[in-house]
């Protein structure tokens, strides 16, 4: 069991189904109910962008079931540290359950959420349905609410069991709660309920283990001295690179998390990035087998973080406007079919050899580094100058025929600023904040531009995707005809906002010089 005290003093606790069965029959609860037991089946719909936005902003969005009706609920927490959340009813009930944003009576929490999902839509990640039996108790020193449950959580074709008993103590000491619980739960060693329905919804949705701890991980960047040599910085900055693609490997194969592969090859990227940078002081072979596992890997990766985006970035943003195109379930359903052919491919590669190589490259290869003289003998403090330059001419290059780009060239460019940002995050510690804060954000920004327009070129899958997930399906079929539309549309304003994004870069004074 678990244990919980909220502000208001109660206590949950997890229990399995024979301990639940005990707590009803415990005779300590004949003598201290007052009245009959209330019995009622709740139902709780819980909504989230395809990427779950509202879940990395600590909000819960919910629909509970009101007999014929609906009643929407906002959760956001006031303090991580407490874990404690505000409740936040709407102003009336909705006939069917979709999300209506307008209801939520918070006007700066309505603006943080429509925010969030501007260019998504809110769809149904998970639903919980408890029986809860609720009794009033009245004991010596106080007042008491009881309420046990017993349910399901579902997200998708997964299923999870829930049982689960709370204590309020309504009037009273606080240690009328504690005699009284001590009274009913303390025949059996206590479960603490740590996780609220919220959390083990989005933990089975995402495939999570029960403990949690296998979740996606960001980039740490080390700090870099002026003292340090480029042995030291490069070893460094590949120690960084291996943990995060080890943790997201892992994350890949324990969880559905989109964000597991998106991490992953951004640990992939950061490595080549590191490897790439130091090239002209070290150009062995090992470091250009390291390169090309690593290559490989991320082409693989690549290709199930291709498949979040189709429906995070292409297909979001068209449902959010066009809710009730008719289309459009059988057009995510195909996305989500051809997701998962990707996820196993990917998990294929991570149990097989090309991540064994990679391992091993990873494992064996920085020992290189640290006898490697040509590196040892050079600052890194005198070297990053002549890198970061280097990676700037090929943004440049680029950047100055900004206009007569084709296609392949434009993908090329957004590859330049990805290894120029990294190269960027990796020498910051060397110059001063705020000149690296400022390039690197309009880096990124940049790097946004280009990366939307990559994707629209990409989503010209989505008609084969269609085509082979749901063949019969036209409606499916004229929906991804939309999509594709809607964005292409929407890609000549993102290609006038990159020439404004190139501008503003350019404009910037180049920190390193």
């Amino acid at each position: 069991m678990s244990v919980a005290w909220e502000s208001e003093l109660e206590l949950k606790l997890e229990l399995t189904r024979e301990e639940l069965q005990r707590v009803r029959a415990h005779p300590a609860l004949g003598n201290l109910a007052v009245g009959e037991p209330v019995h009622r089946t709740l139902r709780s719909i819980y909504f989230d962008t395809p990427d779950y936005r509202l879940r990395a902003l600590g909000i819960a969005f919910k629909l509970r079931s009101e007999g014929e009706s609906w009643l929407q609920t906002v959760e956001a927490a006031r303090s991580a540290a407490r874990g404690s959340t505000d409740g936040l009813p709407g102003d009336g009930s909705v006939e069917r359950p979709e999300p209506n944003l307008d209801l939520i009576p918070s006007r700066r929490l309505r603006r943080r959420i429509e925010k969030a999902v501007a260019r998504s839509v809110l769809e149904p990640v998970f639903e919980t349905v408890v029986e809860r039996t609720t009794r009033q108790l009245h004991a010596a020193g106080g007042d008491l609410e009881l309420a046990l449950d017993e349910g399901v959580v579902r997200a998708g074709s997964l299923e999870s069991s829930l049982c689960e008993a709370e204590l309020e103590l309504k009037s009273g000491s606080p240690e009328c709660l504690l005699h009284t619980a001590a009274q009913l739960f303390a025949t059996a060693p206590l479960r603490l309920a740590n996780a609220n329905l919220a959390d083990r919804g989005y933990g089975l949705a995402l495939g999570r283990k029960a403990n949690g701890q296998v979740i996606p991980q960001r980039a740490e960047l080390p700090h870099l001295a002026p003292d340090h040599s480029c042995s030291h910085a490069l070893a460094l900055l590949v120690q960084s690179a291996a943990a995060q693609i080890a943790a997201n490997r892992e994350a890949v194969l324990e969880t559905e998390d989109p964000d597991a592969a998106h991490q992953l090859r951004i640990g992939l990227r950061r490595l080549r990035s590191a490897v790439l940078a130091f090239r002209p002081l070290s150009d062995t072979t090992a470091a250009r087998e390291l390169q090309r596992h690593a290559r490989a890997l991320a082409r693989s990766v690549g290709e199930l973080r291709d498949a979040d985006v189709l429906i995070e970035e292409i297909y979001a943003p068209v449902a959010g406007t066009m809710r009730h195109e008719p289309g459009l379930a059988g057009l995510r359903e195909a996305l989500l079919a051809h997701r998962l052919g990707m996820r196993d491919r990917v998990r294929s590669a991570l149990r097989g050899q090309p991540w064994s190589l990679l391992q091993l490259y990873l494992a064996l290869w920085p020992r290189t580094i640290e006898r490697a003289e040509e590196l040892s003998s050079v600052s890194v403090t005198k070297f990053a100058r002549s890198a970061l330059k280097k990676r700037w001419r090929k943004v440049a290059d680029s950047g100055e025929r900004l206009d007569d780009l084709d296609v392949i060239e434009r993908h090329a460019m957004r590859k330049a600023l990805k290894t120029l940002r990294y190269t960027a995050e990796f020498f910051a510690s060397l110059y001063p904040a705020q000149a690296t804060r400022r390039f690197i954000k309009e880096i990124r920004s940049l790097q946004e531009e280009f990366g939307y327009l990559n994707d629209v070129v990409a989503a010209e899958r989505l008609t084969t995707i269609c085509r082979e997930g749901c063949p019969d399906n036209c409606d499916a079929q004229r929906a991804a005809g939309f999509v594709l539309g809607w964005h292409n549309a929407r890609a000549v304003q993102a290609w006038k906002d990159a020439h404004k994004g190139w501008r503003k870069l350019n404009a910037l004074p180049r920190f390193w010089a």
